[in-house]
């Protein structure tokens, strides 16, 4: 896999689906799972096809561990793929439980509840230490409550993120708000 194709593990991807050769098709996407594994145990598969979910979220663990003759006998998806026909396009989707953990923290922030959404953005990041989204609105979050060193230290930390990530971009204004000069009217 050259550079250019090497992106984050966690990020959607599409695989085209040869009925032809089944075989190839899965293990192309085992492949890929298997190198997405060690970028963190609370991510989960959710496959769809023309946007609509096919199969419940699988943890990734769980769907990694049929591989093989297990695959084979108790997994729906070969079936599912058969069943698709000639040549589709199967999405695969990973979600992980810092993503869940930094929207529920933002409807509580949304609804007043400022602890509650602290927790959940606190263990958002407890799961994934680094994560842009959570950092901004944890950062966010301090800043309006008046905790304004600690905001800017994770706003600076969420600014570091990946280039030209909502979360980032918002990060790093909200940094240059705080520290550049004051503006008068």
């Amino acid at each position: 896999m050259s550079d250019k194709e090497k992106k984050n593990p966690f990020e959607s991807f599409k695989i085209e689906i040869d009925p032809d050769d089944i075989e190839d098709t899965l293990r192309s996407l085992r492949q890929r799972l298997s190198e997405s594994f060690t970028a963190g145990r609370y991510t989960k598969v959710r496959l769809s096809y023309r946007g609509k979910s096919i199969l419940p979220d699988i943890p990734l663990a769980v769907f990694l561990a049929t591989e093989g003759v297990t695959f084979w006998l108790i997994s729906p998806l070969p079936a599912l793929l058969i069943n698709l026909g000639a040549k589709a396009m199967l999405d695969v989707e990973f979600i992980h439980a810092a993503d869940e953990l930094v929207q529920e923290g933002l409807t509580l922030y949304l609804d007043g509840e400022l602890e509650e959404a602290e927790a959940k953005y606190r263990e958002a990041l407890a799961r994934r230490s680094d994560d842009p989204a959570a950092l901004y609105n944890l950062g966010t979050l301090l800043r309006v409550t008046g905790r304004k060193e600690e905001a800017l230290r994770l706003l600076r930390q969420a600014a570091m993120g990946p280039e030209g990530h909502s979360d980032v971009i918002r990060a790093a204004e909200a940094v240059e708000r705080m520290t550049g000069p004051k503006r008068t009217l």
